[in-house]
């Protein structure tokens, strides 16, 4: 069995000296890995199509929220092409056969779209938390500093994907039989790598995603009682100003940060089973001669650590209207989409009491413009 590192037990000698498989157990390792593949690239390459003929020829603005969209399809696309599918060749093969150089390459990029996507939730969250608890400060914040972020992800992901290339290699793990192959020269290598991935690839991302989106829905509670949203002076009585005024927070924000905590959580659920895994199989002694260890559902759940990317892009669409509507007017040839959809929308702003003109309405839509603009 090939995994993204080649943990605990499976470093054992008498394990790789033995040159056969579960084929059974084998036949549903590519069945998981082609669907998740298959999912991941069709609902990934549907967001990048539909924001590309949102902006292509419905000529809408690319707002940073739209921008952040857009990098973590790339990073999930990523994780479908650059690990799902050397995964699924490499079990459909069962013994690696591209030689050193392939080996050292595809170990680089099995981590990349994990580490990629992380990072971009963690920019994400970090964005949201500044619109909707700083909303002031956030103003000052230009789309260029977002975009630097964004490419500091980037960086970041390929950075810490280099020790792959150090620690596997094209070995003879037994005579006639050559694997792409882990090695640490260190009594606690195995330990300390697997470890420090752990930390890199989840647990900080998860610490800082806890924080802000925690921040963020207390944030929206506390504003929703302020503007009687939830709570209107606890009477069922209530004045002209409360029953028409603004939230402060709006409907297009709130929406935008149930979807992102729906993506985080699913990063969380999807991420959490791999990760204690792994590090149950590496820290405790007796894990080796587990027959959860060494049995199909620990194989089975080391192949869904990519199982986030396969989902995120139906979120998108489920969540985003324009995403939807962009899509289906390209499908079914409505060209006239675009004019339309101007037309709802100053329809839509001529319906707007006259109340929203307080001092706190003024405040909100400014804050949503410098967000969502």
């Amino acid at each position: 069995m090939s995994q993204d590192f080649n943990f605990s037990s499976l470093t054992s000698s008498s394990e790789s000296a033995d040159d056969a498989r579960d084929e059974y157990l084998a036949r549903w390792e590519i069945a998981v890995l082609t669907s998740i593949f298959l999912i991941t690239l069709l609902g990934n390459a549907l967001v990048l199509l539909a924001l590309y003929i949102r902006r292509r020829y419905q000529r809408r603005k690319f707002t940073r929220m739209y921008f952040f969209i857009l990098h973590l399809s790339v990073a999930d696309l990523l994780t479908g092409l650059l690990d799902v599918l050397p995964q699924l060749a490499w079990d459909i093969t069962f013994r690696f056969q591209g030689g050193a150089v392939l080996c050292k390459l595809i170990k680089f990029g099995q981590p990349f779209g994990l580490y990629l996507s992380s990072y971009i939730l963690t920019v994400i969250a970090m964005d949201r938390y500044y619109a909707i608890c700083h909303p002031f400060s956030y103003c000052r914040i230009t789309s260029r500093r977002s975009k630097m972020m964004v490419y500091g992800a980037w960086a970041l992901a390929a950075t810490l994907c280099v020790p792959q290339i150090v620690i596997f290699s094209y070995t003879e793990i037994s005579p006639g039989v050559w694997e792409c192959w882990a090695t640490f020269y260190l009594k606690y290598g195995e330990r300390a790598y697997i470890t420090w991935y752990s930390v890199t690839q989840f647990l900080l991302p998860f610490i800082v995603l806890v924080y802000t989106y925690t921040r963020i829905c207390v944030s929206i509670w506390t504003s929703s009682k302020m503007s009687g949203v939830v709570d209107l002076n606890k009477s069922n009585k209530a004045s002209f100003f409360q029953r028409n005024r603004d939230p402060l927070i709006s409907k297009a924000m709130i929406n935008t940060v149930k979807q992102m905590i729906i993506v985080v959580s699913l990063y969380i659920i999807t991420n959490t089973p791999f990760i204690g895994c792994e590090l149950w199989a590496t820290w405790d002694p007796k894990a080796s001669t587990s027959s959860f260890v060494t049995g199909a559902a620990f194989t089975i759940l080391s192949l869904l650590n990519s199982l986030t990317s396969c989902v995120n892009p139906w979120i998108y669409f489920a969540f985003n209207k324009e995403l939807r509507s962009a899509l289906t007017s390209f499908l079914y040839r409505k060209k006239d989409y675009s004019l339309t959809y101007d037309i709802d929308a100053r329809r839509n702003a001529s319906d707007v009491p006259s109340s929203t003109s307080s001092f706190i309405s003024r405040i909100s839509r400014l804050a949503s413009s410098k967000i969502f603009g």
